[in-house]
C-alpha cells in the first residue's frame, strides 16, 4: 500500500482528474493503452485507476525479479526501455521520478508503523 500511494503521490498528487501531457490519465497516471490492458474502462475512477495501476505495477516488480527500482523506471520510461539499456533508462525524468517515489515510499512506509 504504501508504495502504491506513492506512485499516486508522485504522479498525479492524489488529483484524479489528472491528464499528462503525454496522455497519461488518473490518479496512477495511466497511458490508454496500459488502462485497455489492466482492464480499466474509465481511468478516472479512483477506484479502477488505482486497481489497474497496482496490478501493472505487481506485473512490473515481477518482470524485474522484485527491484523497485527497475520496477519504478519500467513504470516511467516503460519496460522495453529498462530492458534495453539494461537498467534505468538515462532519462532525467525517470531517475527523478525513482527518487520521488522512493522518498514518499520511505515516508509513507514509516507512518504506516506507527502505532
Amino acid at each position: 500500500p504504501s508504495l502504491v500511494k506513492a506512485v499516486i503521490k508522485a504522479e498525479s498528487g492524489f488529483d484524479h482528474r489528472a491528464t499528462s501531457h503525454k496522455g497519461a490519465q488518473g490518479l496512477m497516471q495511466l497511458m490508454p493503452d496500459t488502462a485497455v490492458e489492466m482492464e480499466v474502462s474509465d481511468p478516472y475512477n479512483p477506484e479502477e485507476n488505482i486497481f489497474g495501476g497496482a496490478r501493472y505495477l505487481s506485473r512490473l516488480l515481477q518482470r524485474f525479479k522484485n527491484d523497485m527500482t527497475l520496477a519504478l523506471a519500467a513504470y516511467n520510461a516503460g519496460p522495453d526501455k529498462v530492458e534495453a539499456y539494461q537498467g534505468v533508462p538515462p532519462y532525467s525524468e525517470t531517475k527523478n521520478f525513482i527518487q520521488r517515489v522512493l522518498n514518499f515510499y520511505e515516508q509513507y512506509k514509516s507512518e504506516a508503523s506507527l502505532p
